[in-house]
């Protein structure tokens, strides 16, 4: 049907841009309907604020925490692995009856899709910060989350949005920070020189902790350098489009030998890829809580070494997950 100010005539042309910067803008005619300003939030994007720790302070407590208990709510299941999920399969493009390659990175590696929300699976959070940029995290405290700095946009205090548990469209709870807690601001990806102390602790709007449950920490000993018992959750961006949680056990990781202060970077044998920052790499002292001893930072090349995942640990993780605790109970 032709509209009611215009004839379409069968072959013309839309408009060209030159043509449309010329035309008026049209002004709004009406109100919205009350009944449809509710879908509208009338205080905009939540805020946020900043609090840096001197770690010249925090290196001074004789009273570091060694482990930061985390806590299973009686009311949920536990399970030691979690349930797999389906792996989507790759799209099937076709022109003229003869297939096309997609857009999709494959590849073997050891992530594995999984959908549980158990104990302590269900505590795996997605990160999307004001800029778009998306990374992963874990439930560290009744109202924490732990992630890498550099997951947090630090040039605005608009909040991180944090979906617990997401898979695909849905996700257990949703929340927003009002606080972070960082030794310093990372910004982009972290420098060799920075990647020991790329943590923050995110606390939310909501006690989502209270409902799913949070893990604990735990200073990571290099005597556990090479041993096989580290296990990660989190949000690669290369699976799934970052829609689903992923799974990793069974890996180890290798403390920088040069690297002496209560930071302490590793390298780890986990599959690692952009979306994943900010995953915990957590182990069982015992079947009920796991707790974290270090967070998935950045890639790269250092001496002769070759490209290798790094994370980030040490003493000061744990002071940080315990002070912002300590202020936001």
């Amino acid at each position: 049907m032709a509209n009611s100010h215009d004839e379409v005539v069968m072959g013309q042309l839309p408009l060209t841009s030159e043509e449309l910067r010329h035309l008026t803008p049209r002004e709004p005619t009406a109100e919205v309907p009350e009944e449809l300003q509710a879908q509208t939030p009338e205080d905009g994007p939540r805020h946020r604020e900043f609090r840096f720790i001197d770690r010249s302070v925090a290196q001074s407590d004789e009273d570091a925490p060694s482990t930061v208990p985390g806590y299973r709510p009686p009311w949920m299941n536990a399970s030691l692995a979690p349930r797999r999920a389906r792996l989507p399969e790759p799209p099937k493009v076709m022109h003229r009856g003869d297939p096309l390659e997609p857009l999709v990175v494959w590849g073997a590696d050891d992530r594995k899709i999984y959908n549980d929300t158990d104990y302590p699976w269900g505590c795996v959070c997605k990160i999307t910060n004001a800029a778009g940029k998306a990374g992963s995290g874990v439930l560290i405290g009744p109202r924490q989350v732990l992630t890498a700095s550099h997951v947090v946009d630090w040039s605005t205090d608009i909040a991180e949005k944090i979906e617990v548990h997401l898979t695909g469209t849905a996700a257990s709870a949703t929340a927003f920070d009002t606080i972070v807690y960082a030794y310093t601001h990372i910004s982009g990806n972290p420098g060799i020189s920075q990647v020991d102390e790329d943590y923050a602790v995110l606390v939310t709007d909501d006690r989502l902790g209270d409902r799913f449950g949070f893990m604990g920490t735990r200073t990571y000993d290099s005597a556990w350098d090479g041993d096989n018992v580290w296990r990660t959750v989190g949000y690669p961006g290369d699976i799934a489009g970052g829609l689903q949680p992923t799974f990793q056990r069974d890996k180890n990781m290798d403390e920088d030998e040069w690297d002496y202060g209560s930071g302490r970077a590793m390298t780890t044998s986990a599959d690692i890829m952009p979306g994943q920052s900010g995953s915990p790499m957590f182990g069982y002292w015992d079947d009920e809580v796991p707790d974290v001893v270090a967070v998935v930072s950045a890639h790269g090349s250092v001496w002769a070494s070759g490209t290798e995942n790094w994370c980030a640990g040490g003493t000061d993780l744990g002071r940080l997950v315990r002070q912002a605790r300590d202020e936001n109970p």
